[in-house]
């Protein structure tokens, strides 16, 4: 039908089908297949799968279908000093402390060896250190040198350090000693090694010790004897240039030759005072007084001999008594160094210090690792307290970009 009104114009329009092939009908519910829904539920639980299922489930696996056992051997082992008889309280106290704190570095030292490269060489060269790591019940993450290692030293010290491990009680002075094997008699043989290696080189330190306490006694017993030979040079010297054996016999003599003469001019005092009592000018007054004058000069010159100037005795007597002092010193000396190398000597013969053992190492008949369901529930509860964590990060994360 035309429409009559002639301000409005009709335009033709053409419908043109963009795909002929395809047939029209009513929409339908979209496709909602299972592997659509799987796809959305792990969208929705990606995180919980990295953190959690692939790492419980990959632990699992391996702790249960691959890890390979390994078996434990213990050997417990005291380093300790015997007993000493000292010959006083002082230097029992001061033995007794040198003691224990020797035996306890000694224990360090040990330890300290048993974790080191020496002994692992050692291991190596006489116990098959590598060929207890490459048994062939090991796994590949504990095997040595592994799928993608090298065999070098430092790896080995490395892979060493893992299956042996030393503690020690400073309360009781007991070692720990623990040594983990492929094998039950791997970990036993290693064990036993170790703790034969260790007792040698206790005893080599004890050798070591006693030989430098001799060699130290030895050198100064002769320093003590060269001292003790100058001494007697000097005093034999002395007696040469002053042509006296012992200046002390001298001054002696002088001293009763003194004495005999104040007696002596004492009771010629006493004979003149009766004299002059009786006789004044007697005929015996004059003779009595010229002999108390001459014993007066007498003894004045045997004063003189021991004191007064540098032809007395005195300086003779003094240089003496000091080549005497050094000579008594010097003897005492060498004696005292003499003694001091026997006791070294005798204590070289016994063992100062030893290792004993508390326990053997044994031969284990279970596998105490790896321990499977521990470490499997370990990487579970890791997994689900990380994830955990990671969730209430992200969803922080989005509420606060959601309010700014």
């Amino acid at each position: 039908m035309a429409l009559n009104r002639p301000d409005v114009s009709v335009q033709q329009i053409e419908l043109v089908r963009l795909k002929a092939d395809v047939a029209y009908g009513p929409v339908g519910p979209a496709k909602t297949g299972w592997r659509v829904a799987i796809a959305r539920y792990l969208r929705r639980r990606v995180l919980f799968i990295v953190l959690v299922a692939f790492p419980t489930l990959a632990s699992a696996v391996y702790f249960l279908g691959f890890a390979a056992d390994r078996y434990e051997s213990q050997a417990q082992f005291v380093v300790r000093s015997p007993a000493t008889n000292a010959s006083n309280q002082l230097s029992s106290v001061v033995q007794s402390q040198s003691s224990s704190m020797r035996s306890s570095d000694d224990a360090y030292i040990v330890k300290d060896f048993i974790l080191s490269r020496d002994a692992m060489d050692y291991l190596v060269s006489n116990a098959g250190l590598k060929q207890a790591f490459e048994r062939p019940e090991a796994d590949f993450l504990w095997r040595y040198p592994g799928p993608l290692g090298e065999d070098t030293n430092e790896r080995l010290f490395r892979h060493y350090l893992r299956f042996v491990s030393v503690d020690y009680d400073q309360t009781t002075g007991i070692a720990d000693l623990r040594v983990q094997g492929f094998r039950p008699s791997d970990a036993q043989g290693i064990a036993q090694a170790l703790i034969a290696r260790a007792e040698t080189l206790i005893n080599a330190l004890n050798e070591r010790s006693a030989a430098d306490a001799v060699r130290s006694a030895l050198d100064e017993v002769q320093a003590a004897e060269q001292r003790a030979h100058r001494a007697l040079d000097a005093l034999t010297q002395f007696r040469n240039r002053e042509k006296l054996i012992d200046p002390t016999q001298v001054s002696l003599a002088s001293l009763n030759t003194i004495e005999t003469l104040s007696l002596t001019m004492a009771e010629a005092n006493a004979q003149l005072s009766d004299i002059e009592k009786a006789t004044p000018e007697g005929p015996q007054v004059a003779p009595m007084r010229h002999k108390i004058a001459a014993l007066q000069d007498q003894i004045t010159a045997e004063r003189l001999k021991l004191s007064g100037g540098a032809t007395s005795l005195a300086p003779q007597l003094a240089e003496y008594q000091g080549l005497m002092l050094d000579q008594t010193f010097a003897e005492k000396s060498f004696l005292v160094a003499l003694a001091t190398l026997e006791a070294a000597r005798v204590d070289a013969q016994r063992q100062r210090v030893f290792l004993e053992p508390v326990t053997n190492a044994n031969l284990p008949d279970y596998p105490v690792y790896p321990r499977r369901t521990l470490w499997t529930f370990v990487v579970f509860a890791t997994g689900l307290v990380s994830w955990r964590i990671v969730r209430a990060l992200v969803a922080n994360t989005r509420s606060h970009a959601e309010t700014h």
